[in-house]
């Protein structure tokens, strides 16, 4: 074989991996530019799950880091509805209400329901995800009881 024949299987061999170096290399600049490698990057609060009574997602629910959870809850079921009781669950930590005082929420109304734990205080900016129950009876169906539950997250707030 011709050292000419040599020099160019070199130069192709080198060319070859020197393309697939180049299309990682710009997949990750890719991927690190859309946050992919930020675990501690914000997250867009949101909320899933619920009916009935809702939680209307953006600055309607949060975590501040001293451990108090503050939820907006929104009525949407057409009826007065009575709120009996409600837990929430973050980092395998549950509250609930303890001995709740039943609260009457009009349709469309919204009311505020807060729970707090020493044991959920957390670093500001952290991520979170809660999950919610709350438990009611609809005005027109007598004493039968509803529940609606769902998952929330977001940023723990200072």
């Amino acid at each position: 074989m011709s050292p000419r024949r040599r020099g160019q299987g070199s130069v192709e061999f080198i060319m070859t991996y020197g393309w697939v170096i180049l299309v990682l290399i710009v997949a990750l600049v890719v991927m690190w530019q859309w946050g992919l490698f930020n675990l501690s990057s914000s997250v867009d609060p949101g909320s899933f799950g619920f009916w009935g009574l809702v939680i209307t997602d953006g600055t309607e629910f949060q975590l501040i880091q001293n451990g108090l959870l503050r939820v907006s809850v929104l009525n949407t079921v057409g009826a007065n509805v009575s709120l009996l009781y409600y837990n929430a669950t973050y980092n395998g930590v549950s509250v609930d209400c303890g001995a709740c005082a039943e609260q009457v929420i009009e349709p469309g109304e919204n009311v505020i329901v807060s729970l707090q734990s020493s044991n959920w205080a957390s670093r500001p900016r952290t991520r979170y995800e809660v999950h919610l129950l709350l438990r009611y009876n609809d005005s027109r169906t007598g004493d039968h009881i509803y529940q609606s539950s769902g998952t929330l997250w977001g940023n723990v707030e200072l």
